[in-house]
């Protein structure tokens, strides 16, 4: 025959002490390593941010050029192979700048996206390791409200009628000892 327990939280105080106790270490380290990268992606975000106002800066002095530039009546006709390549070399350079600042929201979006995923795994993990603490603690706490009981009916007067362990149940060598111990001074 099997034995089984429905009830996994025996002994509450101890289970989750425990439990907290063992998920504690873990959310710190990984909370500290959140504040790092949540310090260095805003970092990096005011850097990519004052890179776009010196691109902004560009591309404003890049149209006072071309104003200036179409102001000169020469450089005005578009067959002027100076005119071609200024409006292509232009052209091109609004390009890069829009690659960049769509580079910068990529870039921000990607932050943001690593941050929330440290945030859900830290809180798996937390979850994770709490439950397994439990499930663990309940093969110890199991024992001991066994035991319990035992030492209850034994100071009622009674003789305990023993069963065995779960064959995966800790202190398997103590329930042995105490066993015997009860029997010992039954017999008296």
């Amino acid at each position: 025959m099997k034995i089984t327990r429905k009830k996994y939280i025996l002994d509450k105080k101890f289970q989750m002490r425990i439990s907290l106790r063992a998920i504690i270490l873990p959310l710190m380290t990984t909370l500290a390593l959140c504040l790092l990268l949540l310090y260095f992606a805003g970092d990096t975000n005011n850097l990519i941010n004052e890179n776009n106002k010196n691109i902004n800066a560009i591309i404003n002095a890049q149209d006072t050029m071309l104003e200036m530039f179409m102001a000169v009546p020469a450089l005005q006709n578009p067959n002027n192979r100076l005119v071609q390549k200024t409006d292509k070399t232009f052209k091109e350079n609004l390009m890069l700048v829009n690659k960049i600042n769509n580079n910068h929201e990529k870039i921000k979006k990607n932050n943001l996206i690593i941050l929330y995923i440290l945030i859900a795994l830290t809180t798996a993990q937390a979850f994770v390791i709490f439950f397994q603490f439990i499930f663990f603690s309940h093969k110890i706490s199991g024992p001991i409200h066994v035991m319990t009981n035992y030492l209850r009916e034994f100071r009622k007067g009674n003789k305990p009628e023993f069963r065995p362990l779960r064959a995966n149940d800790e202190l398997q060598d103590f329930y042995d000892e105490f066993r015997k111990t009860i029997l010992h001074l039954t017999k008296k």
